[in-house]
């Protein structure tokens, strides 16, 4: 069960970057874990931003270190000394100490004597504990770099077994914070009219859950992205205000790269509900980008609801073309339930 702590608990914006300027609308970056760390087959390395701040050992660590005739020291290790042991291996590229709002937090407790040295490394997301780790160096004397060596041996340690568990992988986040599993109960089909399915990922946030890319064999623009993430409202929310809050916020993502590419935004199909065969009930939005030294560009986003999910179906070719496909692909899109993370989360809102 992860451990909340409210006043660090926060639900980040959806982040789907254009992975090119022809995906203007809502087409995820394809890599949507790559910001974080690299899931397949074992993390080597994490780029995502990672604070570092020491704490309270607990009390089964103090209890690991305690003898009846010797006590142990809090801190015999300092903080720093810790930071420039973390800073001394190549398995962080942004360790930022005692930095805020990271998403991830390194919270590192140390008690011990001159010989023996324990360190409790626990690894938080947002505030909520996904992994703990206790580790232990000995030596028969103190080493000439003092403990600046135990810290580096202490450390190493870790790293062996985070590298081991994972513990900075997408697969491993959803896991512990018992979020929806899309590797077991997301269904999409391999193929639908032309287009062949690349492949499904997940993000390195479980709020934006997991993306699917088609591609066509003919023209190597031409994209459909089916996005399924949990919406972060009550499940009573009304579908109508709940969809047409997404394409909001597609729109003002649009307008904003547009505005930047100096190209000009149409709404060559302004948002309005959309039916499939009388079976899912969906919004659409279609936007043309136009400038004088660059083709047309068109992007096309199809929103659905089913459970606590949404189902973006995103294109980059109008929707005249995008529409007969739409209806066969969602037909066939099946999303996990509401996951035991998401039941807390709505408890609080």
């Amino acid at each position: 069960m992860p451990t909340f702590r409210s006043f660090a608990f926060r639900i980040a914006s959806l982040s789907l970057a254009m992975v090119s300027i022809g995906a203007l609308l809502s087409i995820g970056t394809f890599l949507p874990i790559a910001h974080a760390v690299v899931t397949k087959p074992v993390v080597h390395s994490v780029s995502a931003p990672v604070s570092v701040f020491s704490t309270y050992p607990s009390s089964e660590l103090v209890a690991l270190c305690n003898e009846p005739e010797s006590r142990c020291e809090e801190d015999s290790i300092t903080p720093d000394e810790f930071v420039s042991a973390l800073k001394a291996t190549s398995y962080f590229t942004s360790l930022q100490p005692y930095a805020e709002n990271n998403d991830y937090e390194l919270l590192i407790a140390n008690v011990g004597k001159v010989s023996t040295q324990f360190a409790e490394i626990t690894l938080q997301w947002r505030g909520m504990e996904i992994n703990s780790h206790i580790v232990k160096t000995s030596a028969q004397k103190q080493a000439e770099s003092g403990n600046l060596q135990h810290a580096e041996t202490l450390i190493r340690q870790w790293e062996d077994n985070a590298v081991n568990e994972g513990i900075f992988t997408a697969e491993f986040l959803y896991r512990a914070l018992e979020a929806s599993n899309y590797q077991h109960d997301l269904a999409v089909p391999n193929s639908f009219g032309q287009f062949t399915k690349l492949d499904t990922q997940l993000f390195a946030d479980p709020f934006s859950g997991a993306i699917t890319r088609y591609t066509h064999p003919a023209y190597e623009d031409a994209l459909v992205d089916v996005i399924v993430y949990p919406f972060t409202h009550k499940v009573t929310e009304d579908d109508r205000t709940l969809l047409n809050e997404q394409l909001d916020v597609d729109l003002a993502k649009a307008s904003a790269v547009a505005k930047a590419q100096q190209l000009t935004l149409t709404l060559s199909s302004p948002a309005a509900p959309y039916k499939v065969k009388g079976i899912a009930d969906g919004w659409r939005l279609g936007i043309t980008a136009e400038s004088e030294k660059a083709p047309t560009l068109y992007a096309s986003t199809y929103v659905f609801r089913k459970h606590d999910k949404i189902i973006k179906i995103a294109t980059t070719f109008p929707t005249d073309f995008s529409d007969p496909l739409v209806d066969e692909l969602i037909q066939r899109v099946d999303v996990p339930k509401e996951s035991l993370l998401m039941k807390r989360v709505r408890k609080l809102l």
